[in-house]
C-alpha cells in the first residue's frame, strides 16, 4: 500500500565529466554508485553539499552544471539503510582538478564514455541513471 504522507530524504549524485569521461564508483554491497550523498541537516545551498561530498568520496574539485535527471531510490535489504528512500537529483558536473582517492565507501573507480559504459551495467536503477546521461 502507498503512503502518501512518506517521508525520504534527498540525495544528489555528481556525474563528473573530464576528457569526454564520467567518473563511475563500485560500492562494495551495491555495486555502481557516483559521487554525491544525502543532504545533511541544515544544508540549504545544495551546490556546496554536492562539491561537499565530491570532495569527501573523491578528493576531486567540481563545477557543478545543471541537474539532469531525479529518481527515487531505495535502499535494499541488508544495508543499514533498507527500506529507506531517498529522492535523488543527478547533476552534470566538469572536473576542474585533483586526482581520484576515493574514501572507504567505496573500494573501486573507473572512467566511462558513451562508447564503453555498458561495461558497468549492473541492472541497477544506478545504471539508469548513466544511460539518461548518455541519452
Amino acid at each position: 500500500m502507498r503512503d502518501d504522507n512518506e517521508i525520504f530524504q534527498v540525495g544528489q549524485k555528481a556525474f563528473i565529466e573530464k576528457d569526454g569521461e564520467v567518473l563511475v564508483l563500485n560500492d562494495p554491497t551495491e555495486g555502481l554508485d557516483y559521487p554525491g550523498g544525502r543532504l545533511q541537516f541544515g544544508e540549504m545551498d545544495l551546490v556546496e553539499a554536492l562539491k561537499r561530498e565530491v570532495r569527501e568520496e573523491t578528493s576531486l574539485e567540481i563545477e557543478v552544471m545543471e541537474p539532469f535527471f531525479t529518481s527515487i531510490y531505495e535502499f535494499p535489504a541488508g544495508h543499514n539503510l533498507a527500506g529507506k528512500k531517498v529522492f535523488s537529483v543527478c547533476y552534470k558536473c566538469k572536473y576542474i582538478s585533483g586526482d581520484v582517492t576515493i574514501s572507504n565507501e567505496h573500494d573501486n573507480f573507473r572512467w566511462v564514455n558513451k562508447e564503453n559504459y555498458h561495461e558497468v551495467d549492473d541492472q541497477s536503477s544506478f545504471f539508469d541513471m548513466l544511460k539518461k546521461y548518455y541519452s
